[in-house]
């Protein structure tokens, strides 16, 4: 585990086998630099968690809290896969190209893994909120999960969402329907 501190965050880095995915998922934690000292923290996972380092996650993070603009929060960025377009994708129905594939699996890894090694490594039994975002095809497989496990997730954060991925080409008459959130949401 690499440790890296800010003012207020601190940000440990994991590596996690998954069972589900048959790989090393890599995820870091961006958490209060006094852990103990907040007991009602809230909970955000972030797909393409990789970006947040080169967007400088942790100092825009560390000055919200500073400045009281936000209470402190614990933020898990997952990184993605090179099999992005399939661990990604909306967990029972492929797009037209069969991508997707693999979005079950993200899915159980996410509720079955990842959450249980968070409570785990940083004796946390419970959040006060849990909420997840994601950017593109990350804040499509964010918003699927939290549609599909609201005993767990309370909200979901898209930024430039591929809402587009839909289940039939493009060339197909009637593509309003076609849209696999908006399957989804019927």
């Amino acid at each position: 585990m690499l440790r890296n501190k800010t003012n207020c965050i601190t940000i440990d880095a994991h590596i996690l086998t998954s069972v589900h995915l048959k790989r090393d998922v890599k995820i870091d934690c961006y958490l209060p630099a006094d852990i103990a000292g907040h007991p009602f923290l809230h909970l955000l996972l972030i797909n393409d968690g990789q970006d947040l380092r080169t967007m400088h996650f942790e100092d825009i993070l560390d000055e919200l809290v500073a400045d009281n603009h936000i209470e402190p929060i614990f933020c898990v960025g997952i990184h993605c896969s090179t099999d992005r377009k399939n661990e990604y994708g909306t967990a029972k129905i492929l797009d037209y190209k069969g991508r997707g594939a693999k979005a079950a699996l993200y899915t159980r890894f996410v509720m079955e893994e990842l959450l249980p090694y968070i409570r785990k490594t940083y004796h946390i039994l419970s959040f006060t909120e849990k909420s997840f975002a994601g950017f593109s095809l990350g804040g499509l497989s964010a918003i699927d999960i939290v549609w599909n496990n609201p005993e767990e997730f309370c909200m979901a954060a898209v930024f430039s969402g591929s809402m587009w991925w839909r289940d039939k080409d493009h060339d197909d008459k009637d593509l309003t329907k076609a849209r696999i959130v908006s399957c989804t949401a019927r």
